[in-house]
């Protein structure tokens, strides 16, 4: 009896013994997140939701870390609006962010889409830490790090739990090239940044906004000693291991979040990962406080759009279809929501004989049925913007469609269509095959006739001849009241 009862106690310290040696921990992870309350008529995402997980996980384990990987100060219909005399320009979103508890963000491209000191603002006003291996603040034609309050944007955030220390840092796609950013190599700049810390840390964590391959490429080339990639951009949720390393993205809009439970042996120096995709839904409750901050600022952005001269509960078309504006759909294939948006310009401009739309106008990602309103328009175009006319020969008609549908695939750039299709002989305008020298009339968004996509920069060299009226009849030649003319006419 005495030898069991030794056994017992030998073994219970042992137990407790290896117990201690492990170090536990979890990851709230979000990326791309433009919306502050749910979506698809309240059944999904909501940031009050996401702050009841984190408080939920926080119960589970103390030590929670909450990271967004880029892209949530722009774009959102609310930031486009104006609040005592200023544009909101993601203000809201710092705000709902800080109330949920974010930890860390890596700055997505979208961070750059306004004014240098909207984003200088938005940074000092956050609560969260921010950090960046290859992106920085162009000041008198000099680049130097980003600053918060004054404070420099660290390269690496170290976060310590008895006495393992944990590195994070990451990477941003060098997309917005504004004149006051500044981009070093996306790849170099993260494993400069590694061998600097790679004798202080145990675990290694990117915070990134890269596209998947990148991720690919920098986990598989570059850092291959990362532990996880708490990834960004690409909008829809995926999981990939790259040799040692677990990247994952969740779904944009909060619409999911990743939780990683992660465990460290001090004794045998091993890392394991569970990661958990988590939907935000209608089955979560809202935080009460956070609910609070974004209830105040969509009674905010009502105001906003009344004096805009919009309605935001004014209904423009009742259907029973669902209209697709989820970007994991619109840019990667032909989707009822953005063909009808460009079947809209050919209603403005009924004698063109055929329109495009490029997909990432459409910020809403999301669907829609039922009653469709001004707001679910004004939340699929938050920056609006006009359409343009213009001739062009049959050849630059050829390289504009097979550039939009084929090359553009899975970006913003990709086209949609109305009166031009594809066949096994090429193309037809019209149901008649596109002579290369005939010239054609087009409609399309102001921005890409602009050369504002990528692939499409050739465009602006056409610029010039194209015509920009400022109404079509009563309709103002913005996206936005286009199709809600159209829709309205439609119904």
């Amino acid at each position: 009896m005495k030898n069991q009862l030794f056994l017992f106690s030998f073994l219970s310290l042992f137990l407790f013994a290896c117990q201690d040696q492990k170090v536990e921990f979890i990851i709230l992870q979000m990326n791309d997140v433009y919306e502050i309350a749910p979506l698809e008529g309240g059944k999904v995402a909501g940031m009050a939701r996401v702050a009841t997980v984190r408080k939920q996980l926080l119960q589970e384990n103390p030590n929670v870390i909450t990271t967004l990987s880029g892209d949530f100060v722009s774009p959102s219909l609310i930031g486009t609006l104006k609040y005592d005399g200023q544009r909101i320009a993601g203000k809201q979103m710092v705000e709902v962010m800080n109330a949920v508890g974010v930890d860390y963000v890596v700055p997505g491209n979208h961070e750059y889409d306004i004014n240098e000191d909207e984003i200088q603002a938005r940074i000092n006003e956050s609560s969260f830490e921010w950090t960046t291996t290859n992106v920085f603040h162009v000041v008198n034609g000099k680049p130097v790090p980003w600053e918060k309050n004054g404070t420099p944007f660290p390269d690496h955030i170290m976060y310590t739990i008895d006495g393992v220390d944990i590195a994070f840092f990451g990477s941003t796609v060098p997309f917005n090239k504004k004149d006051y950013v500044s981009y070093t190599d996306k790849y170099e700049s993260v494993k400069t940044v590694y061998e600097k810390v790679k004798d202080e840390a145990e675990i290694f964590i990117g915070i990134t906004h890269l596209e998947e391959e990148m991720d690919d490429s920098l986990a598989t080339h570059f850092v291959p000693q990362f532990d996880l990639i708490l990834g960004g951009h690409d909008h829809a949720n995926m999981k990939f291991q790259f040799g040692e390393t677990v990247m994952t993205k969740a779904d944009a809009n909060a619409k999911t979040v990743y939780v990683h439970r992660i465990s460290y042996d001090k004794a045998t120096g091993e890392t394991s990962i569970n990661s958990e995709l988590v939907n935000i839904d209608d089955s979560i409750a809202e935080d009460a406080e956070v609910k609070q901050v974004v209830d105040k600022w969509v009674n905010i952005s009502n105001e906003s759009m009344a004096a805009m001269g919009y309605t935001p509960n004014e209904v423009v078309m009742i259907t029973s279809d669902t209209l697709d504006g989820r970007e994991s759909s619109i840019r990667y294939k032909p989707t009822n929501y953005p063909i009808m948006t460009a079947e809209s310009f050919l209603f403005a401009v009924p004698d063109a004989d055929l329109a495009v739309f490029n997909s990432g106008s459409i910020r809403l990602d999301d669907q829609l049925t039922g009653t469709i309103t001004e707001y679910d328009i004004l939340r699929s175009f938050p920056f609006g913007g006009g359409v343009s006319i213009v001739s062009l020969k049959g050849n630059v008609i050829e390289r504009i469609l097979e550039t939009g549908t084929v090359t553009n695939v899975g970006i913003g750039g990709y086209l949609q269509l109305v009166n031009a299709e594809k066949k096994a002989d090429g193309w037809y305008i019209k149901q008649k095959k596109l002579s290369t020298s005939k010239s054609y009339k087009l409609v399309l968004p102001q921005f890409v006739m602009n050369g504002g996509e990528k692939n499409l920069e050739f465009l602006a060299n056409y610029a010039s001849s194209a015509q920009s009226p400022e109404t079509f009849g009563n309709v103002k030649n913005d996206v936005r009241d286009i199709i809600m003319a159209y829709f309205r006419a439609e119904n």
